[in-house]
């Protein structure tokens, strides 16, 4: 009777852990399919990363928000408002198509994936949304700085000072490059002039030859 008990836990084990398997399976593949293009598993991409993410909110939010998550937001819940607002408001396909066992599947690939360590990246490498100009305040710096997450605002048209000193650079590179023009002009005047010369006493010197001749 023991050795029977034995084999039928075993035989459950291994039935549960087989179907655990595939519904992390079928996850993988929903989730390649349905969410890979806006999320990661350790890093933000359009929308935020998934680690963890049955931690940070409950089964049925999960499924909502899956389904809808326009309706979650107009609802009014909180924590769908601040995703919707620190994601600069960029809405989430609806996937009302997907059973709750399907978003369950996502779900258990994710938690699956959550356990894992992440890939050390290359040295010098810059993840997608890394803030390579955080903590940099020069004009040029907030030019061309795409104001993630307002670390550091753009430059505004309404910043009069910087784009006096922004225009008074151009005009002092402009200055500049006319300047190097005109000295180079200038140059091959002085080097014509001093052939010709060169070219004249000759002429001259060949001249007094002849004559003396």
């Amino acid at each position: 009777m023991k050795y029977i008990a034995v084999t039928l836990i075993l035989l459950f084990s291994s039935l549960f852990s087989t179907q655990a398997q595939d519904n992390i399976d079928e996850g993988k593949a929903l989730f390649k399919s349905r969410c890979a293009s806006c999320h990661a598993i350790d890093k933000r991409v359009i929308g935020p990363a998934l680690k963890d993410v049955d931690k940070r909110h409950e089964e049925k939010w999960i499924i909502d928000f899956i389904h809808s998550s326009q309706t979650v937001i107009n609802s009014g819940d909180e924590a769908a408002i601040k995703l919707f607002e620190q994601y600069n408001q960029t809405i989430m396909p609806d996937h009302k198509d997907l059973s709750e066992k399907q978003i369950n599947n996502i779900v258990a690939y994710i938690k699956n994936e959550s356990t894992k360590e992440p890939a050390k990246a290359d040295q010098g490498y810059v993840p997608e949304y890394a803030q390579p100009y955080k903590d940099k305040t020069s004009i040029i710096d907030r030019i061309v700085y795409l104001n993630f997450e307002e670390v550091q605002k753009p430059l505004k048209f309404s910043d009069t000072t910087s784009w006096v000193i922004i225009a008074t650079i151009i005009v002092m590179l402009m200055t500049l490059f006319y300047v190097m023009t005109y000295l180079r002009y200038i140059l091959d005047i002085s080097a014509s002039s001093k052939k010709k010369n060169k070219e004249h006493l000759l002429e001259e010197s060949d001249q007094i030859i002849v004559k003396d001749k």
